[in-house]
């Protein structure tokens, strides 16, 4: 992982993500129940809407917030993706409290010319996770891994624009951010969402790993 900046910190604190919801397929008796379900984007972002962010250059991990919260809410999703040994590029973070900062998302992700991408999240926990995924994906998955991801997913494609819920990345970002919260939650936004699929599709995106929870 390149080098991490920091700025902007110091304000008033940001709520978690996520919102109680009915329990799944109770997990193996090693893991926690899970206890909220896992947000997510409503609307893929705009080409248009990432064109100014296309024309800058990100050659190491920077990370703008808010408050001091958001900072620890970073440095902890980074040390997941680590902890996990999945390598992320370098990525320009930017945390937000109003979503107005995010495109009236949650979050998005936009590459930047040259290498690297600049992270938009207006949420904590799952969504960054979800964000991060989606860089480390691009940085690091191959087409034969995609292609046996969609198999799984029953995907017809990695992107789709009109159904973001359909799409194989969006289910990838999901399964990655599933794998490393802290405990197991609900992911129910894109499918195959039973307990046995979401572990066999993370096997596949990392060549056999497991959750960090299931050590927890």
């Amino acid at each position: 992982m390149s080098a991490i900046v920091a700025s902007g910190i110091g304000a008033q604190t940001l709520g978690a993500a996520g919102a109680t919801m009915d329990e799944v397929e109770a997990p193996p008796a090693t893991t926690s129940s899970p206890r909220y379900e896992a947000p997510a984007r409503q609307e893929p972002i705009t080409e248009v809407e990432a064109v100014e962010e296309k024309e800058m250059l990100v050659t190491e991990t920077t990370i703008h917030t808010e408050t001091t919260n958001q900072h620890e809410q970073v440095v902890w999703a980074l040390g997941r993706f680590e902890e996990a040994g999945l390598e992320l590029p370098p990525v320009e973070i930017h945390i937000h409290r109003d979503r107005s900062e995010c495109n009236g998302l949650n979050g998005y992700l936009a590459n930047a010319t040259g290498g690297g991408w600049i992270l938009h999240s207006c949420g904590v926990d799952f969504t960054l996770l979800h964000e991060l995924a989606h860089a480390w994906d691009n940085h690091s998955l191959d087409d034969e891994t995609r292609s046996e991801f969609l198999e799984l997913a029953q995907a017809d494609s990695w992107d789709n624009q009109d159904n973001w819920n359909l799409a194989g990345g969006e289910h990838a970002a999901n399964v990655v951010a599933w794998a490393l919260m802290s405990e197991r939650i609900n992911q129910t936004r894109t499918r195959p969402y039973d307990y046995n699929s979401m572990l066999e599709a993370y096997e596949i995106l990392t060549g056999g790993g497991e959750p960090l929870w299931l050590a927890s």
